[in-house]
């Protein structure tokens, strides 16, 4: 398939998930075509693949399936284990954790 973007002939047709909205409103749509381009590396949907998401935002009650979601903030998870071969950091002592004071003159 030929991109749009870059007229290479190295696009290809790939299916994605997508979310759209936020919070209660959140909306997350399976298997969305997209084209992505192996030569500029963008990714980018059809006017047919628009227009089908916006009827499925439009009619979202009669078309959904409730399901409840579990959301994990990147970095903002439980604890991770320690790997034995990365060094684990050291607590810092409490006079190394006071701020230092400048000798530069004012």
């Amino acid at each position: 398939m030929k991109c749009d973007l870059c007229g290479r002939d190295e696009a290809r047709s790939r299916r994605m998930t997508r979310t759209y909205g936020r919070g209660r409103g959140e909306l997350l749509i399976r298997n969305v075509p997209v084209v992505a381009c192996a030569s500029c590396g963008e990714t980018y949907m059809t006017a047919a693949t628009l227009h089908e998401i916006e009827r499925i935002k439009l009619h979202r009650r009669s078309l959904a399936e409730r399901r409840p979601v579990d959301v994990v903030e990147f970095g903002g998870g439980a604890p991770l284990k320690a790997r034995p071969n990365l060094p684990l950091r050291r607590r810092r002592s409490a006079a190394a954790e006071r701020p230092r004071r400048s000798t530069a003159p004012i």
